[in-house]
């Protein structure tokens, strides 16, 4: 029997990992759609405006509003943009950001004036909550994150990003730095936009603005294909070798590196349902019952229900939702057939099942590559897509970049 080494970090519950993945769902929502507004907005007060109603219309949050900081006497912050449910919250309000004023000491004056991401965990219980404590309660305001928006000429901030909900606690490390990432950008975005007669300066702006977001994005998504291999250590790196293989078969299929990118997300967390299997099915080192199958089978369904609601630039829930079908019908959950799954699902079919094969499981020891290829060498045209399994093949010729992957520890 092996045992556990002492002073060894005890593993998240499957409570905790699944607030932190609503949490983490909450907020990278919010950043998607707010990311679509900042594209599309053409002037400063549009952009404030949508980017606060792409934020309040996700999860918990009732309030989002920015503050722009005055040089008036009072030092106060202006409102310039707010929506949620607990607009009224803001509604007269007076807010500094000087620290000798006592609605100075709160979350959005003291990310002003330090330049630095302010969070309140609990409005109820937070000292420098104090001034607001009793209006907050009136509207179900429990926790808070104000971040510093950059003015980028100054050095001082433009103002704040301040973003209520009525969960507390709710703004952990991966959501404090998907909303300084936003704020951020929402700072690029009202530079670019004030300089928005230089076209060619303003199209190198969004573009970065772009490719932040992305970035931002696609290390979201590593963090919540990390969390599941907290529960699974036997299958630690499958989901990322199965994401290297993908991308380098859709290479050889000639994709586009969007494309691309959108197959490498969905790879990253196509086992992520797996949070809703018992780890001790999971980690079992003998054969599967039907009853233990069905729940390991149901990993699929489970994943979809997790990302269905998260508005992804692509179809990624789709692509985890089918990732088990088979040409002719007998995969699962819906037994689809041919055409009825999309191509980036049957390129997941073929990484998944060439990476599963050739790796070792805590029920059998690996079966190695050339095991691996011979299977899908069999069930190319029945099963699995004839394109996709010759393009696998081709990635052994020269140096052999499927063997390389396969040893990716």
């Amino acid at each position: 029997m092996k045992t556990k080494p002492l002073g060894a970090p005890r593993a998240p519950s499957q409570e905790a990992i699944r607030e932190e993945l609503e949490k983490r769902g909450w907020a990278l929502s919010a950043l998607s759609e707010a990311a679509a507004a900042l594209a599309r907005a053409n002037s400063t007060e549009l952009l404030i405006q949508e980017v606060c109603e792409a934020i309040a219309a996700q999860g918990p949050y009732v309030l989002a509003w920015v503050g722009r900081a005055e040089n008036d006497a009072f030092r106060t912050v202006k409102v310039v943009g707010a929506a949620g449910s607990a607009v009224g919250y803001i509604s007269n309000i007076l807010v500094s950001w000087s620290e000798s004023e006592i609605t100075g000491r709160g979350p959005a004056g003291s990310c002003i004036r330090n330049n630095k991401t302010s969070v309140v965990i609990d409005g109820e219980t937070d000292s420098g909550f104090e001034a607001w404590r009793q209006r907050a309660k009136e509207f179900g305001i429990r926790s808070v994150i104000g971040c510093p928006i950059p003015d980028g000429f100054t050095g001082m901030p433009f103002g704040s990003l301040m973003v209520y909900s009525k969960v507390p606690n709710t703004f952990g490390a991966s959501e404090v730095q998907l909303f300084e990432s936003l704020a951020k950008e929402i700072g690029f975005g009202l530079r670019s936009i004030e300089r928005q007669h230089k076209l060619d300066d303003q199209i190198h702006e969004k573009e970065l603005t772009q490719e932040r977001l992305s970035t931002a994005l696609r290390s979201t998504i590593e963090a919540m294909s990390k969390t599941m291999e907290w529960r699974d250590p036997y299958t630690a790196g499958h989901q990322k070798r199965v994401a290297s293989i993908s991308m380098a078969i859709a290479r050889k299929l000639g994709w586009e590196n969007e494309r691309i990118q959108a197959l490498y997300m969905a790879a990253m967390v196509h086992d992520i349902g797996k949070m809703a299997v018992p780890s001790e099915v999971l980690t079992k080192p003998s054969r599967l019952t039907d009853l233990e199958m069905q729940l390991v089978q149901g990993h699929v369904e489970a994943g979809y229900q997790i990302l269905k609601d998260i508005p992804f630039p692509w179809p990624i829930a789709d692509m985890v939702h089918q990732h088990h079908e088979r040409l002719d019908g007998s995969g699962y959950p819906n037994h689809l057939q041919g055409d009825q799954i999309c191509e980036e699902a049957r390129v997941l079919a073929v990484a998944d099942t060439i990476e599963a094969m050739a790796t070792h499981r805590p029920y059998r020891p690996a079966k190695g590559l050339v095991a691996a290829l011979d299977e899908v060498r069999v069930e190319a045209g029945i099963k699995l897509d004839a394109r996709v399994v010759d393009a696998a093949f081709k990635l052994l010729t020269g140096e052999n970049e499927l063997q390389k992957i396969i040893d990716t520890q």
